[in-house]
């Protein structure tokens, strides 16, 4: 395992996490959101509702995937029913379904959870020999901890992998049942073999650890943007990180009686585990 670092400069970053405003918005769900005039600029994370939330089986759509993209043109997350993986790059949003094919799915589609950003490259590393998830992760958490732990990481991941372990999961139907479950009974795991792509990745800081999961989170897609998938396992020989790095962040949530009713306090640290990772072990 190897990392070269190529470039790297972020001057003057201030952390402005303690920025959740909430006034009333017209969004899914009469959700409330962020006023505008709160944490301006580009350097900013936007999460729609809680993973907490997710796992606890709150699927329905907060935003639309048109409203979304006017907040970043990259990032994570689902759709309605967690119908399949989202991947957003370019400012497109994807959708890798159960099978990895992947589709676009239209602005009307509305989106439960999601983290977004709109990227731009403040660093450059050469990834080389990294030979699992364990590594990769290791290596970009080298570079957190000598830029900053407690800032927030995108990054953007182009080569050649010879092998990748993804995952995306069937749509569910009401009445919800945790994610953990939905992920021991309906998530469907697949290898791409010598793909070209790109990775996406976020990082979260430990303290956003009741907003969403420590750490970092990876999906893929294909550079002909026919397959995807959340990131289970990965090697590759070497490719290119472009690393974005955010010093705000915002975020939607729901108003409905089925948000307001969760118990988003409850510690789920091992169901996001078991969905991160597959494995109950």
């Amino acid at each position: 395992m190897k990392m070269n670092l190529i470039r790297a400069g972020f001057p003057g970053l201030c952390l402005m996490v303690s920025c959740l405003c909430f006034s009333a918005c017209s969004s899914q769900n009469g959700a409330y959101a962020d006023s505008e005039d709160c944490c301006v600029g580009n350097d900013t994370v936007y999460q729609v509702a809680q993973l907490h939330s997710l796992i606890q089986g709150y699927y329905d759509g907060v935003i639309t995937v048109g409203e979304l993209r006017k907040h970043g043109n990259i990032g994570l997350g689902t759709f309605q029913g967690v119908n399949g993986e989202m991947i957003v790059l370019d400012g497109t949003v994807y959708q890798a379904v159960s099978d990895g094919t992947v589709v676009l799915p239209p602005d009307s589609e509305t989106v439960p959870f999601s983290n977004v950003t709109f990227f731009e490259e403040d660093a450059s590393i050469e990834l080389m020999n990294i030979g699992s998830m364990a590594e990769l992760k290791d290596s970009l958490d080298a570079f957190v901890s000598s830029h900053g732990k407690n800032l927030f990481y995108t990054v953007r991941i182009t080569g050649e992998f010879p092998y990748v372990k993804a995952r995306s999961e069937r749509a569910q139907k009401k009445p919800y049942i945790p994610l953990d479950e939905v992920m021991a009974r309906d998530q469907i795991e697949f290898a791409f073999r010598n793909q070209r792509g790109t990775i996406v990745g976020m990082y979260f800081p430990g303290f956003m650890d009741k907003l969403n999961a420590a750490g970092w989170h990876f999906h893929f897609i294909t550079e002909d943007r026919s397959k995807g998938g959340h990131v289970m396992d990965v090697s590759f020989d070497s490719a290119v990180a472009g690393i974005d790095v955010a010093d705000e962040f915002r975020m939607i949530m729901p108003k409905d009686g089925d948000y307001q009713k969760m118990n988003l306090e409850k510690n789920v640290d091992e169901a996001i585990r078991v969905t991160e990772t597959g494995s109950k072990d």
